[in-house]
């Protein structure tokens, strides 16, 4: 089942959302990546006794976004709890980096930032999670890829 939120309520979308959907499956696992480094969120779903169902999300292709992975130097590696920030034409958003995923599986490490329709992003902001006490700042970043920062 797919479920679309809208005014507060879900509704379920799954008639209207692909194939995948008409099926039914025993799902022990889920994980959720860009898989095709396209900027859009997909879904690969572990079937017991069964092949993976990649969910290839197709939507909002013509949204900006900017993805980030991040390099613990003093904090952990994956820089888990670290928070972002980031403004588009001065709407400031945010997020906490999180770990995990779902039975024997684990989520795509890198963090995805959207920017809807905008060009650019104004600034990004990531404060590192403990031991380290770093804020970074960075102004005008590239748009619609992957950058790598790394704590300094």
């Amino acid at each position: 089942m797919l479920f679309h939120q809208e005014g507060g309520k879900l509704r379920d979308v799954s008639a209207v959302a692909g194939p995948a959907f008409n099926n039914s499956y025993s799902a022990r696992g889920l994980a959720v990546g860009d898989f095709n480094n396209d900027g859009l969120l997909d879904v690969l779903i572990g079937v017991n006794g069964g092949a993976p169902v990649l969910l290839k999300n197709q939507s909002a292709k013509s949204n900006h976004w900017l993805g980030l992975k991040l390099e613990g130097v003093t904090c952990n590696r994956d820089a888990i709890g670290a928070k972002f920030r980031w403004s588009v034409g001065g709407i400031v958003r945010s997020r906490l980096k999180n770990n995990g995923g779902s039975y024997l599986s684990s989520h795509d490490p890198r963090e995805v930032l959207g920017a809807g329709a905008a060009a650019k992003i104004d600034w990004v902001e990531i404060v590192w999670p403990k031991p380290s006490v770093k804020v970074q700042r960075i102004a005008n970043p590239p748009m619609d890829r992957y950058i790598t920062v790394k704590e300094s």
